[in-house]
């Protein structure tokens, strides 16, 4: 018989605690002061951002272009009250952002400083955002303060929010709407929703993505409340406010455009979508370079990550016929990267037009961690899971926060790119040019607001007129009767966009660096020869492939750029270099000899036939293309140097001793 002392009284077993994020130690921080650490935060990095780039530099600048095309507009509508690009001559409906444009034309009663205005409006939305990126995180991830801090730490140590914020640029307004109009969504406020919506638009037209997704979002939603009550909606009454208030805002919006060009959206809709065809510019490319590359390098791989599962578990809720509360993210998400897919396959400088979507890439890819946690603690009970997926998430926050400080040197080296470039052409337009003269160029911001002068925009942002014809076989010679009809003077382009030849340029950065050079010629109605698209194209080619040494391949685009422009000195240069390598020294000099022949003051070409001739021992002709490139580039040391040795050697031939 067993002793009863055998018996133990069990104990209940104690039930599995609920799985959370929560550090039950760690009381909720108060919001005053996450709002103030998390303003803190987001001035002291874009002022670190600002100050790292003049200590380097010098100078002040932005690094992109852009910023001045909202500083001219908004300069010219404080001082002449006119939405204009020249004084109060050129009304346009020019500016993407209309009103950040009107925001810096306040700026300017305040201040005439242009580079402070354009930080302050940049780092003032960047820090809204934040605030209001934090409230939105609380509302998506209020039961765990560890998720909310994990969304804020993300959002202000992003490498390219941090970077955009001290751009200058309607970016950092931009995301600010769309975060601040998916509170008010999901707090069904409607009159701030319905006016968010309208300020969208006004801040940049692509808005409409975010205005689709959240009709989509709705829709999703009535149709699942008609079996489950549980989903929220707003009242007929409430929607109709919603409508009221953005319809008021929209229709200024839309008024304003009428009034200034005759279209609904701004001169750049079209321009850009003109310019950056899908029929020029691959939509694999987009998707897989632009998007899914700039999604999956550093530390956003590891949110790619957590943002693949969260549409896993987004797709299985909405089969289950379930709301889930991120799959408005998700699709805006896909329907800004659909309409940039479908219309405009183009990222821009740093992936730039994707930046407004990084916001809900963070929810998503927090969403997802949590929610793969959760599943695997319930399905395995694995109690070192929330210690993994905070050490998981923590590893990327770490490397955001390297990524974005080291981002400052790009962020110094891209405001000197375009100091170098845009704003020192400017400076030499306003010294060497009169004020009556009018300038065509395509990169109208620095040089708009410094040279003080008209502007043709050959890229049509301003110059609507142009538009039709943009990438066309004869946009060069349509261009040119244009600016011919309305008196340009002087022509202002980088290389790679429009490529001026048989002229030599009056100013040029050739020295700052051989990639992207912006050159200044006098625009001479009968003479000036601008290259038709295919033909830049290929000696663009040409140039890359004699750069990697394959002569050959690079002969072989520019045969095919000689048909299609046969009057081009350039080609016929470039040709004698491919010789050059190839050591056929009757090419060389034949082609030479064609590049002047078409254009007789080609420095590099008298130089280079000049060096021909003494390497083939023709003194004479050497010393006579060598005196015509001296006449040319009087103060060039290599020519000095090289007809130096020209001279000695004819006068040893002419006399021994």
């Amino acid at each position: 018989m067993i002793s009863p002392k055998k018996f133990r009284k069990t104990k209940p077993n104690k039930p599995t605690p609920e799985f959370n994020f929560n550090i039950q130690t760690v009381k909720s921080p108060d919001l005053k002061i996450v709002i103030l650490v998390t303003v803190i935060i987001a001035i002291a990095l874009s002022v670190y951002f600002i100050f790292h780039a003049n200590a380097v530099n010098g100078f002040l600048s932005f690094p992109l272009d852009d910023p001045w095309i909202h500083l001219t507009f908004a300069k010219n509508i404080a001082d002449y009250g006119s939405f204009s690009y020249f004084k109060n001559e050129v009304a346009t409906a020019g500016s993407t952002s209309p009103l950040f444009t009107i925001l810096l034309a306040i700026g300017f009663f305040i201040s005439h400083n242009e580079m402070i205005l354009g930080y302050f409006f940049g780092v003032l939305f960047f820090l809204l955002a934040a605030v209001s990126f934090y409230r939105l995180s609380e509302k998506e991830f209020g039961n765990s303060s560890l998720l909310v801090f994990l969304c804020i730490g993300f959002f202000l140590l992003d490498k390219w929010l941090t970077f955009i914020a001290a751009s200058g640029m309607e970016t950092t307004m931009f995301i600010f709407f769309l975060i601040l109009g998916m509170f008010f969504y999901k707090s069904r406020n409607p009159v701030p929703t319905g006016l968010i919506l309208g300020l969208i638009l006004w801040t940049r037209p692509d808005g409409v993505a975010f205005i689709g997704a959240l009709i989509i979002d709705y829709a999703y939603k009535l149709y699942l409340n008609k079996t489950n009550k549980q989903v929220e909606l707003f009242t007929k009454r409430e929607l109709m406010k919603v409508f009221a208030a953005f319809a008021v805002v929209a229709v200024l919006y839309f008024s304003l455009n009428l009034y200034l060009s005759g279209s609904l959206l701004p001169n750049t809709y079209n321009a850009k979508l003109a310019y950056y065809s899908p029929e020029f510019r691959s939509r694999v490319d987009f998707l897989s370079l632009e998007v899914w590359d700039y999604f999956t390098t550093g530390s956003y791989s590891i949110l790619m990550a957590g943002t693949l599962i969260s549409i896993l578990f987004i797709t299985i809720d909405v089969f289950s016929k379930k709301y889930n509360r991120f799959f408005v993210y998700l699709i805006f998400i896909l329907a800004f990267i659909f309409i940039y897919w479908y219309k405009l396959p183009y990222a821009h400088r740093f992936g730039r037009y994707m930046m407004p979507i990084i916001p809900f890439f963070i929810f998503l890819s927090i969403y997802g961690f949590s929610q793969a946690a959760v599943f695997l603690y319930g399905k395995f009970k694995f109690r070192l899971i929330k210690q993994v997926t905070l050490l998981v998430l923590f590893t990327s926050l770490i490397i955001s926060t390297s990524e974005c400080i080291s981002n400052a040197d790009l962020f110094a080296s891209e405001c000197r790119y375009i100091h170098n470039r845009q704003v020192v052409t400017a400076e030499w337009l306003k010294e060497h040019t009169n004020e009556t003269d009018v300038i065509c160029t395509h990169d109208i911001g620095a040089i708009g607001f410094y040279s003080e002068r008209k502007i043709i925009d050959a890229a049509g942002l301003i110059t609507p007129a142009l538009v039709k014809k943009l990438n066309t076989p004869e946009y060069a010679g349509f261009l040119k009767n244009y600016m011919k009809e309305n008196d340009v003077k002087y022509l202002a382009f980088l290389r790679e966009w429009f490529r001026v030849v048989n002229q030599r340029p009056l100013f040029s950065t050739i020295n700052e660096s051989p990639v992207e050079v912006m050159e200044v010629f006098e625009f001479y109605p009968d003479s000036t020869h601008i290259l038709m698209d295919k033909t830049r194209s290929l000696i663009t080619y040409a140039e890359q492939m004699i750069s990697q040494n394959k002569p050959q391949i690079a002969l072989n685009a520019l045969s095919h750029a000689v048909l299609e422009e046969p009057d081009v000195s350039l080609t016929y240069y470039l040709m004698a270099y491919c010789y050059a390598s190839l050591g056929n020294n009757a090419e060389i000099e034949s082609n030479l000899l064609k590049a002047i022949n078409i254009y007789p003051e080609y420095t590099d070409a008298l130089y280079q036939l000049g060096n021909f001739y003494i390497e083939t021992g023709d003194k004479i002709s050497a010393l006579k293309y060598l005196t015509l490139a001296f006449n040319t580039d009087p103060g060039n040391e290599n020519i000095i140097a090289l007809k130096q040795r020209a001279e000695s050697m004819a006068n040893n031939k002419i006399n021994p001793k």
